[in-house]
């Protein structure tokens, strides 16, 4: 009997290079990102709160305390996707070696 039939092939597992190039240009995004952010947001300080309300005076119950605008929040959000960005590229990086 001839088995000239073609045999089903497996496919072709895609590599992997792609993910840690992935994650680091991610990671000096959201860098740049964040720093930007930073660079070019509102330089004022935002003065809201509950505990900072006094009725009828200009006196401040917490002295020398500020709060994040928005921009500064989001700076900081992106500064940590960053951070966890590179910490997620460092270990891809490190797995890699030591197969």
């Amino acid at each position: 009997m001839d088995d000239t039939t073609p045999r089903p092939q497996k496919p072709a597992r895609a590599p992997r290079t792609r993910l840690p190039a992935l994650a680091g240009i991610l990671a000096a995004l959201f860098l740049l990102a964040g720093i930007l952010v930073f660079a070019l947001g509102p330089r004022e300080d935002a003065s809201f709160g509950w505990f900072s309300y006094a009725p009828l005076s200009d006196t401040v119950f917490v002295p020398g305390m500020h709060f994040l605008t928005t921009a500064q929040i989001l700076g900081w959000l992106l500064l940590a996707l960053a951070a966890c960005a590179a910490t997620f590229w460092a270990g891809l990086k490190a797995g890699r070696r030591s197969r």
